[in-house]
């Protein structure tokens, strides 16, 4: 490799590691991971696995440039140690270096291209966790592409990891939300599960609507705390089967900004906070706490109120039975314009797959 190839090599290498570490969306990392392997290898195939340690499992995590069906299995096992490639950097393996013979050898009917792969060993802390793997028929890898090979396959086990573990942060966290915000409504005659149920709906309307990854990360956490504001209204309130006096229920409007208020001290949540306090809004402008109206009403706002609404109608309450969808439908649809956005509505039925 000469000289000027491998200035071009160690730039783009460069440039890829810019790359991967600028998201923690391991969709986008694996990706980027897969797509730029494939360009600075020259390589027609690419293959992330990943180990099972205590398994000796090696999964197929994702793959590059494979026909339909031509990977035909999702995991290798029995596999054998490579962590001493770990200490010789350009050292890569082949398959039939830690599979057993015989496995090899039958994994070489169906999926011949395995005999043409090279993996170099993904590590963390000096501790392989996976292999990256290339193919190419038409060229041959030098020694110095070798050695980036493997500094590539390092970098994307870093960038997978520091990915993943964001990911189990972030559902952690969205979980604890969700556990306080049930705590919160079961203090209300509830049926268990509005929480989530309204979660559903609500990105069922911003999947339909092809919201963005972090409008949709915010919509999410609105329908999970929209009704967090309730913990400052009185059991007496929450807990009465019969209609509100006109002093409960001015007591009960309260809720939706006092949600605002207890997120307002989070800087994170400055873009839920929208939903939670509108959430009660009416189309026509009827709605508390503010009376907005249309489009003025924040758009976490109208989605949040026809999955609370859809999901009380179609739950059991103290009060009155559940009724199915269809009919819950209608019902919504009686407030179209009114109380609800026509447009999102009619998306909603859609979604639902009901008629009104």
């Amino acid at each position: 490799m000469d000289e000027p190839k491998i200035i071009d090599s160690l730039r783009s290498l460069h440039d890829l590691s810019k790359a991967i570490n600028s998201t923690l969306d391991i969709g986008e990392v694996v990706d980027m991971v897969l797509e730029n392997t494939s360009r600075l290898m020259k390589a027609e195939k690419v293959l992330i696995l990943c180990l099972e340690r205590d398994k000796n499992i090696l999964n197929v995590h994702d793959a590059y440039g494979f026909a339909k069906g031509e990977m035909e299995i999702e995991q290798f096992q029995n596999i054998g140690s490579f962590d001493h490639c770990l200490l010789h950097k350009g050292k890569v393996i082949r398959l039939e270096e830690i599979l057993p013979p015989g496995d090899y050898k039958e994994y070489l009917k169906t999926m011949p291209f395995l005999a043409e792969m090279v993996f170099a060993p993904m590590e963390i802390k000096g501790e392989a966790v996976g292999l990256l793997g290339v193919s190419n028929k038409k060229h041959e890898f030098s020694q110095t592409e070798l050695e980036i090979f493997c500094s590539l396959a390092s970098q994307a086990a870093v960038a997978m990891e520091n990915a993943n573990l964001y990911r189990r942060l972030k559902d952690t966290f969205l979980h604890t939300a969700e556990a306080l915000a049930e705590a919160v409504n079961s203090r209300d005659p509830y049926t268990g599960g509005h929480v989530r149920r309204v979660v559903n709906y609500s990105l069922s309307l911003a999947h339909a609507l092809g919201l963005p990854a972090e409008e949709k990360a915010n919509l999410q956490l609105a329908a999970i705390l929209h009704d967090i504001g309730k913990i400052g209204i009185d059991d007496a309130i929450l807990r009465k089967s019969g209609a509100l006096s006109d002093e409960e229920e001015s007591l009960m409007r309260k809720h939706p900004e006092i949600g605002a208020r207890i997120l307002s001290f989070i800087k994170e949540m400055q873009g839920v906070i929208p939903g939670v306090r509108h959430h009660h809004e009416k189309f026509d402008g009827g709605g508390y706490p503010e009376g907005l109206r249309g489009e003025d009403i924040p758009l976490y706002a109208r989605i949040i109120a026809i999955a609370d609404t859809f999901d009380a109608l179609t739950t059991d309450r103290p009060y009155r039975k559940a009724i199915d969808k269809k009919n819950a439908l209608e019902k919504l649809y009686k407030d179209e314009g009114a109380h609800f956005d026509p447009f999102l509505l009619k998306l909603f039925s859609k979604c639902m797959k009901v008629k009104p």
